[in-house]
């Protein structure tokens, strides 16, 4: 190639990124929206605001929290997935409403995956076996064993049909052969009925269960996670006798598709110096999630695979919407 067209090449390369470049430079020059597809006060919403708060504080700008709760999550993600794509308006999802429910609900307005640019996954928590202290079992070894003795005798109870609770169960009996019954629930009743018997078991959210395995209310036999957890540091990972079983919530900060990539790469490194801080950190932890920050690529690579995880385990469940 010669000397001349290489310069003419150069020249033109630069003229297209001077915007692009400009854009993040000057970003942000005015207030950042961030969406929760859920109401105030839960789990996701207090990590957004904790996380946005040092956000703000460090490109010295306000960062609003906009709650948009309904259709389990996804009229806040339709929303960002239409809005502008400049960084102002920011989603902070969730694993159920871009990994999970969209294998079971068939009126989504927008794509979970192909219409949002991920920025960087926040923060993870996982799951924990839990049963009755009746059942007759100790280990997960033992519930398996003891359910292929039992088939479809044992019930487990889940928030709901598609919840990140009832897959985790349905992926479990997969891998195990083994068959029990499903009980949902959309009421507190949930981990009541576990501790008066009225079902067996449950793979519950650590925050939740943790208090009742501490008061002996029910009893732990792994954590869904492939390592062994601080919260519960004596319970072994459900890995151990399932290898590769994993199952937890987590959040993400996305953009819509289309953002500036300048954009992306500043708002990812900004997530991950508030995470670092230790306010924010120990904020996370005290809710058991654990910061888990990732590259933008990454990010859609770990969201892509939690997607097809899910998928087939809908389909091979056949699980349909109530």
């Amino acid at each position: 190639m010669k000397r001349r067209t290489m310069l003419k090449m150069a020249a033109s390369a630069a003229i297209v990124g001077a915007p692009i470049e400009a854009q993040a430079q000057a970003y942000p020059s005015q207030t950042v929206r961030v969406v929760v597809p859920g109401p105030a006060g839960n789990a996701l919403d207090a990590l957004a605001r904790l996380m946005c708060g040092a956000m703000g504080k460090s490109l010295d700008t306000t960062f609003v929290i906009d709650n948009k709760p309904g259709a389990s999550g996804h009229i806040g993600g339709e929303f960002v997935a239409r809005a502008k794509p400049d960084g102002y308006t920011l989603l902070f999802g969730a694993s159920t409403t871009h990994v999970v429910s969209p294998h079971i609900l068939t009126d989504l307005k927008y794509k979970p995956l192909d219409d949002f640019d991920p920025i960087t996954l926040v923060a993870k928590v996982h799951n924990v076996l839990v049963c009755h202290p009746e059942l007759p079992v100790k280990s997960v070894g033992e519930l398996i064993d003891y359910a292929k003795a039992n088939p479809g005798k044992l019930s487990f109870g889940s928030t709901g049909i598609g919840s990140n609770l009832h897959l985790g169960m349905e992926l479990f009996m997969i891998l195990t052969g083994t068959s029990m019954q499903h009980v949902p629930y959309s009421s507190a009743a949930l981990q009541l009925d576990l501790i008066a018997g009225r079902i067996q078991l449950l793979l519950d959210n650590m925050p939740v269960a943790v208090p009742n395995v501490r008061a002996g209310k029910v009893r732990p036999l792994g954590v869904a996670s492939r390592e062994r957890q601080p919260e519960l540091p004596e319970v072994p990972p459900i890995a151990d006798t399932i290898p590769g079983y994993e199952v937890g919530a987590w959040g993400v900060l996305m953009a819509p598709k289309g953002t500036p990539p300048a954009v992306i790469t500043r708002l990812n490194e900004t997530v991950r110096n508030a995470l670092a801080q230790p306010e924010v950190r120990d904020g996370f932890l005290k809710q058991s999630f654990h910061p888990a920050p990732m590259t933008p690529a990454e990010t859609a690579a770990f969201m892509r695979g939690e997607y097809d995880k899910w998928a087939k385990v809908v389909r091979e469940a056949n699980i349909k919407a109530s």
